[in-house]
């Protein structure tokens, strides 16, 4: 066994260790995106985000768009959200939460009907669960394609 080798599992294991960290809530819990150093994380210059998915993620392979556009469209706000940097996550799904209840509202007003409202109530929280126990590894690796840190910038002479 080499010394390469073994660095190289090592480095295997620290990224699963991340990995796992950003899906419980990232190293404080919080699912907050800091600089290692301190600064405050500014806009990569250049950053262009991905399109919005729609209501979904590709880390989990699950797609949740049942083809209500008012929906569709507070889910790739969301997106939006998550991939602007400096956004705080806890932010971003409060006005995800607000959004997809203005549409349960909205059918009650329409419609009247409870068991759509109850439908509609149901998938919201459906939603909204899933963006509050699994969105923080999205939202970090989108904070880090979206920012950069004063230190990324600076090379060794």
């Amino acid at each position: 066994m080499t010394l390469k080798t073994i660095r190289n599992g090592v480095h295997k294991i620290d990224m699963y260790l991340n990995a796992a960290l950003d899906l419980l809530g990232g190293e404080d819990g919080l699912c907050q995106y800091k600089c290692s150093d301190g600064s405050r994380p500014v806009p990569r210059y250049g950053y262009k985000p991905s399109p919005p998915n729609g209501c979904g993620s590709p880390l989990f392979g699950v797609q949740f768009d049942i083809g209500i556009p008012s929906m569709t469209r507070c889910c790739n706000h969301h997106d939006r959200c998550y991939d602007t940097c400096g956004n705080k996550k806890n932010d971003c799904d409060e006005q995800f939460q607000t959004c997809l209840s203005k549409i349960c509202r909205d059918v009650q007003k329409t419609l009247g009907i409870s068991e759509s409202v109850q439908a509609c109530e149901s998938t919201v929280q459906l939603l909204f669960d899933a963006v509050i126990h699994l969105g923080c590894k999205p939202y970090l690796d989108s904070q880090r394609a979206a920012c950069m840190c004063h230190y990324e910038g600076k090379t060794d002479l």
